[in-house]
C-alpha cells in the first residue's frame, strides 16, 4: 500500500488514538493520530525548540505524547476539519516522505518552519493575526506603566475600549512602520471616550534585525514581575501562542510619543453632539487623526 493511500485510508478508520504508517520505510517512521484537536500526521522529534504555527484549518506545532507507556516529542502536522481529510492526506504524505536516502526527512527536522512555510505560500497565505509591531508596541507601554502600577491589564487582549486599563487611567495605543506620517485611525467612538484619564502612546517603528521582538518584551516583563503564565494566555488569545516563529520578528523604535486626551485633543465622542448623545440610527464612528502638530511628550 502507498503511503497516501494507506494515510487516507488510516483517517477514515481511526477513531481516537495513534497507528504506524507500514508503508514507510523502518528507519523513517511516523504515525497517524486523531484526537479531539483533530486528525494528522506525527514524526519523533528530538529538539528542544518549540513550533506552532496555525494556517486556516491546519497547524503545525511539537507536543509530547505517550505511544505505548513511551513519552516522546513529536513534530505534528493537523487538521480540525473532518471533511478534508481526504485532500489533507495528500499534505501529510508529503510530509512523512522520507525522499531519497532520508533527505527530505532530513530537511524537514532541521528546518520545520521553511518546510511549513513553502506549504503555505503554495496554498496562498491570508494572515489574520494583528502585525507583530502593533503587538511589541503594546507590550512596550505595559510594561511601561506596569513598573510604576502593579494594577494595569492589558484589556486589548479582550477587546476592551482600550487597550490598556489603570485604576486612575485608560490607555490607548497606537503604532505606524511608516516613516514619516503620524495619521491613526480609530474605529469607534468610544475609543476616546473614558471616565477617567485617558492618555494616547504613539510609537514608530521598523523591522529590524537589532529591533526587539515579542518574545524580548515577554521576558522584559516577567523580568519585571509580571506573570508568565498570565502574558503567554494572553498572547494566545491574540493568536501568538508559544513557539509561533512571528514571536521572533524583531522591530526597531524610532519614536515615541505620548499624549493627554483632554479637551484639546481633536475627538468624536458622545459629547461631540446635540445633547450630549449619537444622533439616532448612527451606531459606528470611524475617522483619522493626523497627531503631527498636537502637542506631545517623549516617553
Amino acid at each position: 500500500m502507498e503511503i497516501l493511500e494507506e494515510i487516507r485510508e488510516c483517517f477514515a478508520s481511526t477513531q481516537n488514538g495513534a497507528r504506524d504508517i507500514k508503508s514507510l520505510p523502518k528507519e523513517y517512521p511516523a504515525m497517524v493520530i486523531r484526537n479531539s484537536e483533530g486528525y494528522g500526521v506525527a514524526i519523533i522529534y528530538n529538539n528542544e525548540k518549540d513550533i506552532s504555527e496555525k494556517f486556516v484549518n491546519s497547524r503545525l506545532y511539537t507536543q509530547s505524547l505517550s505511544i505505548d507507556g513511551i513519552e516522546s516529542k513529536y513534530l505534528i502536522l493537523s487538521c480540525m476539519k473532518d471533511s478534508l481529510r481526504y485532500e489533507f492526506a495528500t499534505v501529510c504524505a508529503q510530509f512523512v516522505e522520507p525522499g531519497m536516502n532520508g533527505i527530505d526527512r532530513k530537511n524537514l527536522l532541521l528546518n520545520p518552519l521553511e518546510w511549513w512555510k513553502q506549504w503555505r505560500e503554495l496554498m496562498g497565505n491570508t494572515i489574520s493575526n494583528r502585525q507583530p509591531y502593533s503587538v511589541i508596541a503594546e507590550m512596550m507601554v505595559l510594561d511601561e506603566l506596569y513598573i510604576n502600577d502593579k494594577t494595569i491589564e492589558w484589556t486589548a487582549v479582550n477587546s476592551g475600549s482600550h487597550d490598556i486599563e489603570g485604576n486612575n487611567c485608560s490607555y490607548e495605543v497606537r503604532s505606524t512602520i511608516k516613516r514619516y506620517e503620524a495619521a491613526i485611525t480609530i474605529t469607534s467612538q468610544h475609543q476616546l471616550q473614558s471616565f477617567k484619564r485617558l492618555q494616547l502612546y504613539f510609537c514608530r517603528l521598523e523591522k529590524s534585525n537589532h529591533g526587539v521582538s515579542i518574545n524580548d518584551m515577554k521576558d522584559k516583563l516577567v523580568s519585571d514581575g509580571y506573570d508568565n503564565e498570565k502574558i503567554e494566555q494572553q498572547l494566545y488569545q491574540i493568536g501568538y501562542e508559544k513557539g509561533a516563529s512571528i514571536r521572533d520578528e524583531r522591530y526597531k523604535v524610532l519614536e515615541k510619543r505620548k499624549y493627554e486626551v483632554n479637551e484639546k485633543f481633536p475627538k468624536i465622542v458622545e459629547s461631540s453632539f446635540k445633547d450630549n448623545r449619537m444622533p439616532n440610527s448612527i451606531t459606528h464612528i470611524t475617522y483619522t487623526i493626523d497627531l503631527d502638530g498636537l502637542e506631545y511628550t517623549k516617553w
